[in-house]
């Protein structure tokens, strides 16, 4: 999608989204106004704002790093941001821990400062109307980091297979096994292989436990289940790391996403948001427990 048609989406300015004449007149006003208290807010925060021509943004980089790297279309942006309406409400904020986001893959506004920041940059961002506001709204931001799939799979394996014996396949799945069973029958194609497993991604994302409170955390799933290995009933990823393993044995995989849910992602159908984004590399700590 060309970028600039893609911002207009996002920042969704209605002044021009609005098609039909009516009501026309009252947005585009609406819309200079919010520019003339975006303009002021700037001179009386001592902010040197630039008008970013295809979205409409007006930003400021507040402490730059010119030798920074700037991320790239499926990298994973890591960032510490506030986001609050012009006159201090707070609209939502990370805490301790980043948000993290594979850029330009999907429609969020943390795109934008993506595209104007690099590495160690932190920068003000305002828009003067958005999809969901029609007033001015203010994005504090601090861009972290942002890793290619081998980097973050590299991290991974750095961090948390530390001192252990890595192997490695040819299709890019690396692991280690965790606990061997050398009695153990060796799982085999077509045969209907029982497992227990959880799934994680490489980064934490936010969600609300069973309380309602927000927590950090990688799982996007856990369970059992049986299924015939070979038959494509789940991610190639996961049935290669099935396959290292014997009954009895468990093993600790990490996966690139063109083994698992690749450019798509995976949605959860009853939110419409992503329990794995699209372009994520895949952690999965697998057990056999039967095969038949």
């Amino acid at each position: 999608m060309n970028k600039s048609i893609f911002w207009v989406m996002l920042v969704g300015v209605v002044g021009l989204l609005t098609a039909c004449s009516s009501g026309l007149e009252d947005t585009s006003q609406r819309y200079i106004e919010n520019e003339n208290k975006v303009i002021q807010y700037g001179k009386a925060n001592n902010l040197t704002l630039t008008k970013e021509a295809n979205s409409g943004t007006y930003y400021a980089v507040t402490t730059p790093n010119t030798s920074g790297r700037s991320p790239k279309e499926t990298e994973l942006v890591k960032v510490f941001y506030t986001y609050r309406k012009l006159d201090g409400t707070l609209i939502d904020s990370t805490t301790t821990v980043p948000s993290s986001f594979p850029y330009y893959t999907y429609n969020t506004i943390l795109n934008i400062p993506a595209a104007l920041l690099k590495e160690g940059e932190k920068g003000v961002f305002i828009f003067p109307e958005t999809s969901q506001y029609t007033e001015p709204t203010i994005l504090s931001i601090e861009l972290i980091s942002t890793r290619n799939e081998t980097e973050q799979i590299g991290e991974f394996v750095q961090s948390k297979f530390a001192g252990l014996n890595v192997n490695s396949t040819s299709t890019g799945l690396q692991y280690v096994i965790t606990k061997s069973n050398s009695t153990g029958e060796l799982v085999k194609t077509g045969q209907t292989v029982t497992v227990t497993y959880t799934g994680k991604l490489l980064f934490p994302t936010k969600k609300r436990d069973s309380n309602g409170f927000y927590v950090y955390n990688e799982q996007f799933d856990a369970g059992s289940f049986s299924f015939v290995l070979g038959q494509g009933s789940t991610v190639a990823g996961f049935e290669e790391s099935v396959s290292k393993l014997k009954v009895g044995d468990k093993g600790n995989f990490v996966f690139p996403s063109s083994l698992g849910y690749s450019k798509t992602g995976s949605l959860d159908n009853s939110t419409g948001a992503y329990t794995i984004p699209p372009y994520s590399p895949l952690n999965f700590e697998i057990e056999v427990t039967a095969v038949k």
